[in-house]
């Protein structure tokens, strides 16, 4: 496969997310998830043909399919592996995972908890674009924060982040994704 051939794999997955994340309210998550897309492509592009991934596939073609199984595996090796995991929510999203890709983003909410932004705004678009209230899949990614730490960032962060960790709050404490949208937005 060619790059122009890969590239137009990844092209399409971005053009609908930006136009879905614009829809949601939230562009600013576009290149957070299309860049680890890009990148983990790349990186399965380049995965040697010996490698033993390759010895289980019918063929030897990087393809979106490939991709995903790819970074579920890279996923499997190391949890904290933000680009494999931003690819998923990436593929999850795109092709409508009722969860939106919202496991796959609970160690980065465990390291980071300013990544309760993004988990956020995933359960948004679920919410937004297929009609399914993900405050439970919401809740179980929100489990590895640190709830000191989000109560901080509720009370002290004036921008998105700081909205975000409000929601998330009053998701955590049994608000449905309505209720908290509603209470704080």
């Amino acid at each position: 496969m060619t790059t122009a051939d890969l590239e137009q794999q990844v092209a399409s997955i971005a053009d609908f997310l930006r136009d879905t994340a614009e829809t949601v309210g939230h562009p600013d998550i576009l290149e957070r998830l299309v860049t680890p897309l890009r990148t983990t492509m790349e990186d399965l592009a380049a995965l040697p043909r010996s490698d033993d991934f390759w010895a289980e596939q019918a063929n030897d073609r990087s393809t979106i399919f490939k991709l995903d199984e790819y970074a579920r595996r890279r996923i499997d090796r190391d949890p904290n592996d933000r680009r494999a995991s931003r690819t998923l929510v990436a593929l999850a999203l795109r092709y409508g995972a009722n969860d939106g890709g919202l496991p796959y983003l609970t160690a980065e909410v465990a390291a980071d908890s300013e990544a309760v932004g993004d988990a956020v705004i995933v359960a948004h678009w679920i919410w937004s674009e297929v009609g399914l209230d993900t405050a439970q899949e919401l809740r179980r990614t929100l489990s590895a924060a640190d709830p000191v730490a989000l109560a901080g960032l509720a009370e002290n962060h004036q921008g998105w982040v700081g909205v975000a960790a409000r929601v998330a709050l009053d998701v955590m404490a049994g608000a449905s994704l309505y209720e908290a949208y509603a209470r704080r937005c």
